[in-house]
């Protein structure tokens, strides 16, 4: 029989100790797919870094934004009590719709009592406008009349003193008949009694005799009728003289008329200042015309701008102040202010575009541009602004706020939607 001898079994070594070269092989089989892969994740590493790298350089994006607009805070410029509401909480209304209705009776009567006193005040202004119209032509008049007056009396004057000189003139001339006429009744006489002695002793005819009488009876009627002419010439001289009194008398009275004119016509320029006093009162009549008309008007609360009304406080039959808070209009046009760190201002321009994340709308792509820039900083605006003349200073990056507005193409559909407050993350293309 035939033996056999076994080897004596030999334990099998662990992989890659009994097979170096196989496990070597293995090694370089697998290095270059986990290579790959490395390289592939380094490289997306690489582009993405590149692409973030490239966004950075071209965008400049911050959170601290959120839209703003205008709000009106609607008071009440009378105070009475709301009869009408027209409108609700967040209704959208348009500029100069009613919205608020105040009991207007106080201020219909105001308005009546001020029209009936301005009224009142032109038909005294037309009064006085009369009365100067009339006293201005009566004080014409009279002043003509008196100057008219003082003419005539000063010529009347002028008459009677010729009329004296010729009178004392008769008188002289009367005072020379009688002269004459004595010396001729004196010499008649003389005839008569030479001629009557004569006669007596016959030496004369009776017939010389009678011719001398006769003489002296025509001398002695011409004496008295000189001496009867001498009398009526002293008598016109009196007349004479009370003419030129009464003309001069008549001169006083058209001068003491002419004053009385003079006084008519400074009495019409005093009447014209009251005119202006009138007419000062009826502007302020038609002032007040005017004040009650408008604090008519105010019992009319319309919307000052277009947008939906908020935080409304007013409700019917409430009774209200002056100045007393409504309700808020927010007006339709609204932007973003954005606060950005002052180390990103550096390539932001106007005009730039933006790229808007607003909060609420996340799936909605918003566009806008960059408006405009703050002057100052928002700590500058500050009611306690930061002094750094004193103590320690610790240097923090200020925010600059920047206005930046909607395409309006963009935001079509959300206008209602957009309120101020809400957040956005806006980012401004600088690169361009």
């Amino acid at each position: 029989m035939e033996t056999t001898t076994e080897k004596p079994a030999t334990a099998q070594p662990a992989a890659g100790e009994s097979h170096p070269e196989l496990a070597q092989k293995n090694k370089k089989k697998k290095n270059p797919v986990a290579l790959g892969i490395v390289s592939l994740l380094a490289i997306s590493a690489g582009v993405g870094g590149y692409l973030w790298w490239q966004h950075a350089s071209q965008y400049e994006e911050t959170d601290d934004a959120f839209i703003t607009g205008r709000v009106h805070q609607l008071s009440a410029r009378v105070g009475g009590t709301v009869t009408k509401l027209l409108v609700d909480d967040n209704q959208h209304v348009k500029a100069g719709q009613l919205l608020v209705k105040i009991d207007p009776k106080d201020f219909q009567i105001s308005l009546d009592t001020a029209k009936a006193e301005a009224a009142q005040a032109e038909l005294k202004t037309f009064e006085v406008q009369s009365n100067i119209v009339q006293n201005a032509r009566q004080a014409e008049a009279s002043k003509f009349q008196a100057e008219s007056a003082i003419a005539s009396a000063n010529a009347g004057v002028d008459r009677a003193k010729f009329a004296l000189s010729e009178t004392k003139l008769g008188v002289s001339m009367a005072q020379a008949e009688i002269k004459q006429r004595k010396a001729e009744f004196i010499r008649a006489t003389s005839d008569f009694e030479r001629y009557q002695s004569l006669v007596q002793d016959r030496a004369a005819t009776m017939q010389s005799f009678e011719k001398a009488k006769q003489d002296r009876e025509v001398a002695e009627a011409n004496l008295h009728s000189a001496e009867e002419a001498y009398k009526q010439s002293l008598t016109r001289v009196q007349q004479a003289k009370q003419a030129v009194a009464d003309a001069e008398s008549a001169v006083v009275r058209a001068k003491a008329a002419a004053k009385t004119a003079a006084a008519a016509t400074a009495q019409t320029e005093t009447t014209k200042r009251n005119l202006s006093v009138q007419e000062a009162a009826v502007k302020k009549a038609e002032s007040q015309v005017e004040n009650a008309q408008t604090q008519l008007s105010y019992t009319n609360v319309v919307a000052p701008v277009t947008g939906r009304v908020g935080h409304r406080t007013v409700e019917v039959g409430q009774q209200i102040e002056r100045g007393q808070a409504l309700m808020s209009i927010v007006s339709d046009e609204k932007w973003i202010v954005a606060n950005f760190k002052e180390t990103q201002l550096s390539k932001m321009r106007v005009g730039q575009e933006v790229e808007i994340k607003i909060d609420a709308f996340p799936k909605h792509k918003v566009k806008g541009r960059v408006d405009s820039i703050s002057p100052a900083s928002g700590a500058q605006f500050a009611l306690l602004p930061p002094d750094n003349a004193t103590g320690n200073f610790t240097k923090v990056v200020q925010r600059m706020p920047v206005k930046i507005v909607f395409d309006k193409e963009s935001i079509k559909g959300l206008e209602d939607l957009l309120a101020p407050g809400m957040s956005v993350i806006p980012e401004v293309h600088v690169g361009k």
